[in-house]
C-alpha cells in the first residue's frame, strides 16, 4: 500500500456538520420523519415514570437472559457463516446487525456476574447454538493468541473478538449497499450523469441529501476498512470494489459542493477522489 504522506487515508480530518448546508451528514443513521417523531414526543413518559420504570441488565432474570441468549445465538452462528462465505451482499446487513445485538449479549452479562455467566452457560449445555457461539469465540482466540480461553478476562476476550469480527462485516454490507445506490448516478460509461445530479440538485430533495449523507459516512468507513487492510468483499478482488466506490462518491459529492458553492467541500472530496484514483492504478 502506499504511503500516507502520498495518498491521505487520515479519516479523522472530517469537516464538522454544523453548516446548515452540510447537517445531513449527521451521524445519526436512522432517518424518523416529522409525524413519527411527534408520536414518539406524545408517547414519551414522564420523568417521574421513567424513574420508576426504567430497568437496568440487573432487572433481568436469569430465565430471561437464558432466553435471549438462546435467540441470539442463532443470529450469531448464521452472521459467522455469512463471513466465512464472503458473503457481504446488502440484504444481509440486518443480520450482522442482529449477531452483534447478540455477542454483546454475551459480553455484558459475563462482564456484569461471570458466576452468574459460568452458570447460565451450564444451564444451556444442552443448546447447540449457544455452545457452538462460545466455540467459534474461543477457536477465534486460540488462533489470535495461541493460548485456551479458560479465565473470565480470556472468554471476554474471545466474545470482543467476535464482536469486532461482525462488526467488520456489518460495515461491508454498509459499503455494499451504497455501491449499488450509486450507478443510478452514474453512466454506462462510468462517467457522472451530470443532467440527472444535477436536476436532483436543482430538487433539493431530502432523499438526495439523505444518500449523500449516506455516501459520505460510507466513504469513511470504506476508507478504515483499506487502512486496516481487510477490505475484502468479493473473494480474490482485494477491496477493490471498495476503492470504486469511493473513487465515484467523492467525484459525486465534488460536483454537488461545487454546484451549492462550497469550495472548501468541493476542495476536500476533489482531493480524496484524485487520491483514491493514483492508489487504485498503484494496486
Amino acid at each position: 500500500m502506499p504511503d500516507q504522506e502520498k495518498f491521505d487515508f487520515n479519516f479523522n480530518d472530517d469537516f464538522s456538520a454544523s453548516d446548515d448546508d452540510f447537517s445531513f451528514f449527521d451521524e445519526d443513521n436512522s432517518k424518523i420523519d416529522q409525524s413519527q417523531k411527534n408520536e414518539k414526543q406524545n408517547n414519551k413518559p414522564t420523568e417521574t415514570e421513567n424513574s420508576s420504570n426504567k430497568r437496568t441488565s440487573a432487572d433481568f432474570s436469569p430465565d430471561m437472559e437464558a432466553l435471549l441468549i438462546t435467540a441470539q445465538s442463532s443470529m450469531i452462528i448464521e452472521a459467522m457463516k455469512l463471513i466465512s462465505l464472503n458473503d457481504f451482499k446488502a440484504k444481509n446487513t440486518a443480520v450482522f446487525s442482529e449477531a452483534i445485538n447478540g455477542i454483546d449479549l454475551y459480553i455484558k452479562i459475563l462482564e456484569r456476574n461471570p458466576s452468574s455467566f459460568r452458570k447460565l452457560m451450564s444451564n444451556l449445555s444442552n443448546d447447540k447454538e449457544c455452545m457452538d457461539v462460545q466455540r467459534i469465540s474461543f477457536n477465534l482466540f486460540k488462533n489470535a493468541t495461541g493460548e485456551i480461553a479458560e479465565t473470565d478476562t480470556q472468554k471476554l476476550r474471545s466474545f470482543e473478538l467476535v464482536k469486532e469480527r461482525l462488526k467488520i462485516a456489518y460495515n461491508k454490507c454498509l459499503v455494499v449497499t451504497s455501491i449499488g445506490n450509486i450507478k443510478k448516478y452514474f453512466l454506462l460509461s462510468g462517467s457522472l450523469d451530470i443532467i440527472k445530479t444535477r436536476n436532483e440538485i436543482n430538487k433539493n430533495g431530502a432523499q438526495f441529501k439523505n444518500q449523500l449523507a449516506d455516501f459520505a459516512r460510507h466513504i469513511n468507513i470504506g476508507r478504515q476498512l483499506i487502512q486496516s487492510k481487510n477490505s475484502e468483499i468479493t473473494k480474490g478482488m482485494k477491496g477493490k470494489e471498495i476503492n470504486v466506490f469511493i473513487v465515484k462518491a467523492t467525484e459525486l459529492l465534488a460536483y454537488y459542493f461545487s454546484a451549492i458553492g462550497n469550495k472548501e467541500r468541493q476542495t476536500y472530496y476533489s482531493r480524496l477522489n484524485e487520491n483514491f484514483k493514483k492508489y487504485f492504478i498503484i494496486r
